[in-house]
């Protein structure tokens, strides 16, 4: 019997952002599948913490089969931060780790190891700024994948946009 239990892989995005604090909330609910974030423990911790949420984070290995995710935890696949991060305070030292952050989520897709993939908010000027030439999400996850064949749709309930 195989196992048909999902692995979603998520990224925080921006780290002085808001994507690890969604990711945290997220963490505090059940669903239906393993989710495993790409991403520092120590910045999801800090950021649990003064969230005041628990958090128990484990490292997660791609090789074994996925495990439904318990509330108030994490699977994560450590990548570190380049530069010690602050909410609100923006950093382009931490450019090179936002986009490892994508690519190595999307290796993971790409090999099988996850289903899909959820990205947190990006600032691309910060990743500009840092001399990276960054356009979007969308043209990133195209070049990773070596695809041509690309779109970027915006989903809600009643609604779907795809934006040519």
């Amino acid at each position: 019997m195989t196992n048909t239990l999902p692995r979603i892989a998520l990224t925080p995005g921006e780290p002085a952002g808001i994507g690890p604090d969604i990711i945290i909330a997220l963490a505090q609910h059940a669903h239906l599948a393993e989710l495993c974030v790409f991403a520092d423990p120590d910045l999801m911790r800090s950021r649990a913490q003064q969230l005041s949420l628990p958090l128990h984070i484990t490292e997660v290995d791609l090789l074994q089969p996925p495990v439904l995710h318990t509330p108030g935890s994490l699977k994560i696949l450590p990548i570190p931060l380049v530069s010690a991060t602050t909410p609100g305070q923006l950093n382009p030292k931490n450019a090179n780790y936002v986009l490892e952050t994508l690519r190595q989520a999307t290796l993971a897709c790409v090999a099988g190891h996850c289903q899909a993939l959820v990205t947190g908010p990006i600032h691309k000027g910060v990743i500009n700024d840092a001399g990276v030439p960054f356009t979007g999400h969308t043209e990133f996850l195209a070049a990773e994948t070596r695809t041509d064949q690309v779109v970027m749709m915006l989903a809600a309930p009643g609604i779907r946009v795809a934006l040519a």
